[in-house]
């Protein structure tokens, strides 16, 4: 699986027959994954830590996309909390904890998890 690809005898690089499709994307997703993951994880993270416990185990970061991360929420009644009441000081504090200017605004949806 972790085979580079096959070639010719010549050594050009030349592929030797069909290559399986298979074995084609997992040598794209093995460069792909790592960066992404990473980047979940750092996010999971910075929101545990601004969030504390309680709050992060009742909620998750969905997607950034053009600077807003989108936050999925358990409960409607605690989607309403966080909209209404506490969007503001998350954000502030959001923005304190991640230093690399990714994130510039904050929304939430109810979220089945």
């Amino acid at each position: 699986m972790n085979d580079p690809p096959r070639t010719d005898d010549s050594g050009r690089g030349r592929r030797k027959g069909p290559e399986a499709f298979s074995d084609i994307l997992q040598r794209v997703m093995r460069d792909v994954r790592p960066r992404g993951r990473r980047r979940r994880d750092k996010m999971l993270e910075t929101w545990v830590a601004v969030a504390g416990p309680e709050l992060a185990a009742e909620t998750r970061p969905a997607t950034l996309r053009a600077g807003v991360l989108t936050i999925e929420v358990r409960s409607t009644a605690l989607l309403h909390e966080l909209q209404g009441f506490r969007r503001d000081d998350l954000l502030d504090r959001l923005l304190t904890k991640d230093s690399t200017g990714r994130v510039t605004g904050l929304r939430f949806r109810l979220g089945v998890f």
